[in-house]
């Protein structure tokens, strides 16, 4: 279907004068005007009669407020409207018509895009009434990254555009005779005009610019300043224009209250004052303009002044705030300048929003969204885990699942759902997108061929059941949407809760395969009575990451201050909930006379910053030797490479353990988890001891067994390796052999 085919409805929550509102008026027209269908919904405003001049359909909607009945009036007002109109797309102004839209969106076959025309509270939970939809139009470069500081978007989903303005209404041309006559203006006096609503977070400036009238009087005598717009400062205004207009002795200052007619006003300004939308207007008169709100002060626009507008979207954003003082010097500056000045402000202003902010860019930027949103792309597969969180040996595993897919088809299209999916692209060569919208995760897995909930404890309501009915509910919507699922080399459980031990089963008895890290995993499904003819345990995929180059360990080594000829005991340890401060001073007491005993030099080798850093700081504090401490994260491949230097490992961290088998590095598990115990009785690494009951004579006497069977340890993980790389490659075999 051609996108010109596509039913548009346009919500916002209402049609009188503004600039979010003009803007959805301006691009409704222009869409219109190049054959799109715009059907528009608010809760209705003076700009309805210029939609239905043009023949676009406008219901009432009442999406001004957050009323609950208003709100549930506004659901079922849209749901027909979409049904009844036939829409394929939705693009919602505002952060109700936003908000509304997305609750529908899951449920109705249409496609979702929002605009940004404005930065919201972020505080106190007000961030999640905001839905940004599978697309996003903002309307300048601040709001842009604004979006993806607050709200983690994915500025590939981003797009930005402008305030696009009708060029031949707002024209130096136009006729402005009818206004002079209606409000009793002089035809030969100078006029600043000032428009916007006159709303208390709005009319700064018109208060201003009211306040100064008597200087520009005294120094420019006839001048006239009117003020348009209305608002709920609109009679405060009015009673402080009269004050001043009684102590000048004449009518300077007139306010006309709302209008639609604002084109007129632009063009008989000689000087206009204003932000955002108004300000572009008048420059499309060419006429000088004074850029200046409640967001703060630009002043005179000139060349100097065209970067900074555009960050801002000329609404002055985080600049220097707007003054009475500032404001006069500015007017005193236009006023007193020669027609040949004057005329070279209004002609760049002009050839500005000519060459940068036309309607038609305006509308071609969001066509260019409309396109990208309800293009049919699939990814052949979309992936689930705890990524994005910084986390090695997560990230890791990633790195290693990926690679194997590839390596079983190099033509597969891969996405992942990520904390933080800019990392997590730039990291993975993949594409993200945010694990918690869910809008996009719906659609993304309705049209994939596999849903991978892959590697790591997944599984597991020891962290917490909120964690668990995360990893769930992605794996049931993948099924309800009739896609198909497997879980990719897990470990499984513990799952101790009667109500999510059910959930586990049944949810699993669905799925098309499942693969485990380890024998205990495939023990935990057994208890769960999980059918396990379509599950086989493999190894986790981490395990067949490489170490990095010796040349670039050495180096790393050296910046660290770290001597390669030491004996090196590497430390892997992480907070845990149910170890106290005895555990960090029973392992510093067992590390230092390990060390003492041994002739080792203690490594500190964080997994995850900072808080794994923390805790080492701490343990290293309490050392009677110098101990090094890994300051940043490192790749795998350099963690592993750091590691196989060490003589020992004392590992907390599950991937630590892994990557000491990669290195063949005798490892001494510090188990805080069931995961830590069934990872070692796999691969024969070492020893375990429990770290919430540690003492120093228990990590000590570990130690003494480990290096009675040290060179036997070692044997067996090399002699594992081989195995261990090709049960790691079986996981994406099985998932190659889904997806055919």
């Amino acid at each position: 279907m051609d996108i010109k085919d596509k039913k548009i409805l346009m919500t916002l929550m209402g049609l009188e004068i503004g600039g979010a509102e003009t803007h959805v008026l301006e691009l409704s027209l222009e869409l219109a005007r190049q054959g799109f269908q715009v059907v528009v919904a608010s809760s209705g405003g003076v700009y309805e009669a210029p939609l239905k001049a043009a023949g676009i359909k406008h219901y009432k909607v009442p999406m001004h407020t957050k009323r609950p009945d208003k709100v549930l009036t506004s659901l079922a007002a849209l749901t027909r409207i979409i049904k009844k109109e036939k829409i394929d797309l939705v693009h919602a102004h505002g952060r109700i018509p936003a908000f509304l839209c997305g609750l529908l969106h899951p449920f109705m076959n249409f496609t979702f895009v929002t605009t940004a025309h404005w930065v919201f509270r972020t505080d106190h939970g007000f961030k999640y009434l905001s839905n940004w939809g599978e697309k996003v139009m903002s309307v300048s470069e601040d709001i842009k990254t604004y979006l993806m500081d607050n709200y983690g978007t994915d500025p590939n989903d981003i797009y930005v555009t402008i305030n696009g303005i009708d060029t031949n209404k707002f024209s130096e041309t136009t006729d402005f005779f009818s206004v002079l006559e209606e409000f009793s203006l002089q035809k030969e006096s100078r006029k600043i005009v000032y428009i916007s609503r006159m709303d208390e977070d709005r009319a700064l400036v018109a208060f201003h610019l009211t306040e100064i009238a008597p200087l520009i009087d005294e120094a420019f005598p006839g001048t006239e300043i009117v003020i348009v717009g209305s608002g709920n400062v609109f009679d405060k205004l009015k009673a402080l224009a009269e004050e001043v207009n009684n102590k000048i002795g004449r009518r300077m200052v007139v306010l006309t209250g709302g209008r639609t007619d604002i084109q007129h006003f632009a063009a008989m300004s000689d000087l206009f004052v204003g932000v955002s939308r108004s300000a572009l207007e008048a420059m499309s008169c060419a006429k000088p303009v004074i850029v200046a709100g409640n967001e703060g002060y630009l002043g005179i626009f000139d060349e100097s002044k065209l970067q900074t507008g555009i960050d801002t979207n000329f609404c002055c954003r985080g600049l220097v705030q707007s003054t009475p003082q500032l404001l006069w010097e500015d007017v005193k500056t236009v006023l007193s300048a020669d027609a040949a000045q004057k005329d070279r402000w209004g002609a760049y202003a002009r050839e500005i929003i000519c060459n940068y902010y036309s309607v038609s860019k305006m509308a071609a930027d969001n066509v260019a969204m409309y396109c990208s949103a309800v293009e049919n792309k699939p990814w052949d597969v979309v992936i689930s885990g705890y990524y994005g969180y910084g986390n090695s040996g997560d990230e890791a595993l990633l790195s290693a699942m990926l690679k194997h897919l590839r390596q079983e088809n190099p033509e597969l299209s891969l996405c992942v759902l990520s904390k933080n999916p800019k990392a997590t692209e730039k990291a993975h060569g993949v594409s993200s997108i945010n694990r918690y919208n869910y809008c996009k995760i719906k659609k993304a897995v309705k049209q994939a061929k596999l849903f991978i909930s892959g590697g790591g404890s997944l599984l597991q309501d020891v962290t917490s059941s909120r964690s668990l009915r995360y990893y769930l509910f992605l794996i049931q919507t993948a099924l309800k949407l009739g896609t198909r699922v497997m879980l990719y080399a897990n470990g499984i459980g513990p799952v101790l809760r009667d109500k999510n031990r059910k959930a586990v089963k049944e949810t699993l008895n669905k799925v098309s395969a499942i693969t485990l890290r380890e024998q205990a995993s495939m023990e935990e499904l057994v208890a769960l009575d999980v059918n396990t003819e379509k599950v086989l345990v493999t190894a986790d995929p981490a395990l067949d990451i490489r170490p990095a180059d010796e040349s670039v360990i050495n180096k790393l080594m050296h910046e660290q201050g770290i001597n390669p000829e030491d004996k090196l005991l590497g430390i892997s340890v992480r907070p845990w909930k149910d170890c106290d401060a005895s555990f960090e001073k029973n392992l510093a007491e067992a590390v230092g006379n390990i060390c003492e005993k041994r002739g080792l030099t203690p490594v500190f080798l964080p997994m995850q910053y900072p808080e794994d850093y923390e805790i080492s700081e701490r343990i290293a504090g309490l050392l009677p030797c110098k101990a090094h401490i890994l300051p940043q994260a490192v790749s795998a491949q350099e963690m592993i490479g750091l590691i196989s230097r060490m003589e020992l490992l004392l590992a907390e961290r599950l991937h630590s353990l892994i990557y000491a088998a990669n290195a063949h590095v005798p490892t001494i598990g510090l188990s805080y988890d069931s995961k830590v115990d069934a990872f070692m009785d796999y691969i024969g690494i070492g020893a375990a001891i429990s770290a919430e009951t540690l003492t120093a004579k228990d990590v000590e006497e570990a130690t003494a067994a480990v290096y009675e069977h040290y060179d036997e340890i070692r044997k067996t993980l090399m002699d594992k390796q081989t195995t261990l790389c090709n049960l790691a490659q079986k996981n994406a075999e099985i998932a190659g052999s889904i997806i055919e």
